[in-house]
């Protein structure tokens, strides 16, 4: 993934696959959230891409919540930008699953929202 970022500084799917990486596997969550940000940027009609804006944030709001980790975000900014990503994502009009599993997300942060 590093080498096709530096083959192609704006191959959003390579830039998608280090964000989620940088999210969930390395928890360094401002690197790989302003990477999933930088991807939507490049793609903004993508309801793929905003599903998986949606998803890094609430990973990482989800899991900085959880080990009472990385003080420096706000987990209610991380789920209120989650929410808004998955109502992007539902705007474009996605098919099927995609559709399902963001309807789904969303219900789900805005439900963490509440109870925050």
């Amino acid at each position: 993934t590093r080498r096709a970022l530096e083959l192609d500084p704006d191959y959003v799917e390579a830039i998608e696959h280090m964000a989620t990486l940088l999210v969930t596997r390395r928890r360094q969550y401002a690197q790989g959230l302003a990477l999933i940000d930088r991807a939507a940027a490049l793609r903004p009609d993508d309801a793929g891409i905003w599903y998986a804006v949606g998803w890094c944030y609430e990973f990482g709001a989800h899991e900085i919540r959880r080990r009472a980790a990385d003080a420096d975000l706000d987990v209610r900014a991380l789920y209120a930008r989650a929410a808004e990503a998955f109502r992007r994502c539902l705007a474009l009009r996605p098919d099927g699953k995609l559709a399902d599993d963001a309807g789904d997300l969303l219900e789900h942060v805005e439900n963490e929202l509440r109870s925050l």
